[in-house]
């Protein structure tokens, strides 16, 4: 009784093993399975090994190392200027995509209330530019006055006419101050700031020595 009852539990798992196996098949149909062929790539021909001398045989070792070593230089150099080249691309794009949006958020009319707030620009009044009146110059102060009783070209009578004024008190002086024979020669009584005093002279030297001078304005740079 058992063998069958562990027979038909067999069978039954078999059955239902089976059942969930190829139903979904049944149910569905047969499906197409697509195979991915990949092209096979053929392997580098091998060169034919010839007997060559040793040293021959080490130099086409190198060389061939060179080219393999060049071959992957070429190989990494080319990744990268593609990685570069890419990440500038990806950069140009982000620029881009955020210059319109920040364009999209402004509203012109920002713009345009700014340009009309600009400040009015008021006309500008020239101020009248007055200049002070021009100072006259002053006249010179005056040195002083001198009596000019005259010219003489005999020295001897312009000393003796010198010794008389200054015997009777009065300051008398001669230009040039050593006379010369010949020469003119001036006689002078003075100098004095008054003109009013040399003018109370003038009378004075005129009642001694009988001459009538003449109140000049004095130089002292006249020698």
């Amino acid at each position: 009784m058992s063998s069958q009852f562990q027979n038909r539990l067999v069978g039954t798992i078999v059955m239902v093993a089976l059942g969930v196996i190829f139903l979904p098949d049944l149910l569905d149909g047969k499906k197409d399975r697509v195979q991915e062929e990949f092209a096979e790539i053929p392997l580098r021909p091998q060169t034919p090994v010839m007997n060559a001398p040793e040293e021959s045989f080490k130099v086409e070792e190198l060389g061939s190392l060179e080219l393999a070593s060049q071959d992957a230089d070429d190989d990494g150099e080319q990744t990268q200027a593609l990685a570069a080249v890419t990440t500038d691309k990806f950069k140009d794009d982000k620029a881009s995509t955020t210059a319109s949006s920040s364009q999209a958020s402004n509203p012109p009319t920002i713009q345009s209330a700014k340009v009309n707030d600009k400040p009015k620009e008021e006309p500008v009044v020239a101020k009248a530019v007055t200049t002070p009146p021009k100072s006259e110059p002053k006249p010179a102060q005056q040195a002083g006055w001198t009596l000019q009783l005259g010219a003489f070209s005999n020295a001897a009578n312009v000393d003796a006419l010198v010794k008389k004024l200054r015997s009777a008190g009065f300051k008398a002086y001669t230009l040039p101050t050593k006379p010369v024979d010949g020469s003119l020669t001036k006689v002078f009584v003075g100098p004095d700031v008054s003109q009013s005093k040399i003018e109370r002279l003038k009378i004075e030297v005129e009642a001694l020595t009988q001459l009538k001078g003449k109140v000049i304005a004095y130089n002292p740079l006249e020698r």
